[in-house]
C-alpha cells in the first residue's frame, strides 16, 4: 500500500495565494519605511524570496536591472534626502 502525501491542486493554489498575499504585505512595509526613511535589509530579501518564488512559479525567470535606472534611484534618493 501507497500513501501519496502530494498537495492537491486546491492546496497549491491556496499555497500561491498565501505567498502573493504575504509578498504584498512586505512590499507595503517596505514602502512604508521607505518613506519614513528607513530601511530593511532582512525585509528587502524577504520580499525579493517571495516576488522570486512567485516569478518562478509562474515561469518567468530574474532579470538584472539596467545600470542607468539604478543610477536613477540613487539620484533620486539623494535629491529627496534619503539614503542608500
Amino acid at each position: 500500500m501507497t500513501i501519496d502525501f502530494r498537495p492537491d491542486e486546491s492546496d497549491l493554489a491556496e499555497a500561491v495565494r498565501l505567498v502573493r498575499f504575504g509578498r504584498d504585505a512586505l512590499h507595503a512595509a517596505k514602502l512604508k519605511l521607505d518613506d519614513a526613511g528607513y530601511t530593511c535589509e532582512t525585509l528587502s530579501e524577504l520580499y525579493a524570496g517571495c516576488a522570486g518564488l512567485i516569478a518562478d512559479w509562474a515561469g518567468r525567470r530574474y532579470q538584472s536591472i539596467p545600470e542607468y535606472i539604478v543610477r536613477s534611484a540613487i539620484e533620486y534618493r539623494h535629491r529627496h534626502g534619503r539614503s542608500y
